[in-house]
């Protein structure tokens, strides 16, 4: 605090210096030269005068002459040599000119064919204030400065100290620490900013403790699975069955290696549709895009776009809405008896992906969890990570929407991705949390 208030105090004061400085400059530039010109063509007529009286006086006697001016004004007359004086180029024309100069506190005026000079003054100087009143004067700026900002200062030092305070404390590992909001009447962003970012970071370090949790948990199977194998094909008797093992080791490879592949896109999405830019794109083409990628992995199922009356347009991170719904058909297909149907809608400032199936559905008890990393109502009956859906509601919550599940028409679930159609600025991240529910 005592720092901050040292700077601040040292900017001011170089602020008023630099102020004083150039009002300065100002007035000896512009107001200075006019004021001179104005007490000579006041004071001019009075030493022209004086200088008549002592011409007629004649050289003899100049003295007597002086004497008698002397008497008419209140300031010092005399008679000095123009060499005794500095005077500039100009200031001798205008002399040899026959015209009276204010030079410093004097009024001078030459004598016809000298160099001789009547000088009158020192000049009466104007009433200034006093040095004590400058400095008391200057001290109250000062004190008035340096009370405005200490009063202005108070509010942000609180809030720094509150930071520097709780920020420690995260540091010691308490990462529930906050600032108190209520302590601060005049609700500065820095206090809500810093406990925005606490948030995030908590809730961060939390998913990502619980995703490795289950990482731990999910990269177990498989590899036990490939011990297990590597010992039974050690104690093979046959080529049949050793072929038959090394077969379930790289069964089990694949499995982690596809695990993998989904862990990396799982941790990568934040990052892509953090740099990558959002484009105008039809939500048409998008679907068709996605359901290209998965309707030739499966033949027997049938798979429609329909598509909706004109075009439908929104601004989005094309690769991440693509992905997220290719995610949905491809797990449709795989549940899927004979059809997957895609379709769109549009709502008001809304625009809705359906993604739908005649399979068996999901029961409405599970829907809040199916969402959550490695959750499959499954088990392993069918092939898959666990990531899939997990993948999608973090896609769309880094879109600014949300995903859904519920009952369709066909017999089986339907999917619902919900963007917003309009140009918006990119919402913060939001973790996948695994106690969260599905929005």
């Amino acid at each position: 605090m005592t720092r901050l208030f040292i700077q601040f105090f040292c900017g001011v004061l170089l602020i008023l210096f630099i102020a004083w400085g150039i009002q300065a400059y100002v007035f000896r530039g512009t107001t200075e030269a006019q004021n001179i010109a104005v007490i000579e063509t006041a004071l001019s007529g009075g030493a022209l005068l004086a200088r008549d009286t002592v011409l007629a006086g004649g050289s003899d006697r100049m003295d007597e002459s002086v004497a008698e001016v002397q008497t008419r004004f209140r300031y010092p007359v005399k008679i000095v040599q123009r060499s005794d004086r500095n005077l500039s180029d100009v200031h001798h024309q205008r002399l040899n000119d026959g015209e009276a100069i204010l030079h410093g506190s004097y009024i001078l005026v030459a004598l016809p064919e000298s160099s001789e000079l009547v000088r009158l003054g020192p000049l009466p100087q104007f009433a200034g204030p006093r040095r004590s009143d400058v400095l008391i004067g200057l001290g109250s700026v000062l004190l008035l400065a340096a009370t405005a900002i200490a009063i202005l200062l108070r509010p942000i030092a609180r809030q720094f100290r509150s930071v520097e305070r709780t920020a420690l404390a995260i540091a010691e590992g308490d990462f529930s620490a906050r600032i108190d909001e209520s302590g601060h009447r005049r609700g500065l962003p820095i206090v809500a900013a810093f406990n925005t970012m606490a948030d995030r970071v908590e809730s961060l370090l939390r998913s990502q403790k619980e995703l490795l949790q289950a990482v731990s948990h999910e990269l177990r199977t498989p590899l036990a699975r490939i011990k297990f194998a590597t010992e039974l094909v050690r104690s093979a008797d046959t080529e049949a069955k050793r072929n038959q093992r090394i077969d379930s080791i790289d069964e089990a490879t694949d499995k982690l290696d596809d695990l993998v592949a989904e862990l990396l896109n799982y941790t990568r999405v934040d990052e892509q549709s953090q740099v990558a830019p959002r484009e105008r794109v039809l939500a048409y083409e998008i679907a068709c895009e996605a359901m290209g990628q998965y309707d030739q992995l499966h033949p027997n199922v049938q798979f429609v776009v329909i598509q909706p009356d004109g075009d439908i347009e929104l601004v989005t991170y094309p690769a991440g809405l693509v992905r997220a719904l290719g995610n949905l058909i491809g797990n449709a297909g795989k549940y899927a008896k004979t059809q997957v149907r895609v379709s769109i809608e549009q709502r008001a400032n809304l625009v809705c992906f359906r993604v739908e199936d005649d399979g068996v559905g999901v029961p409405e008890e599970q829907r809040r969890y199916i969402f959550e990393p490695f959750l499959r109502l499954s088990g392993d009956s069918q092939p898959g990570t666990g990531l899939g859906l997990a993948l999608v509601r973090r896609i769309c919550r880094r879109l600014g929407g949300k995903v859904s599940v519920a009952d369709s028409e066909l017999g089986g679930a339907s999917f619902e991705i919900e963007l917003r159609q309009s140009l918006l600025p990119m919402p913060a991240t939001s973790p996948i949390n695994v106690g969260d529910e599905t929005q």
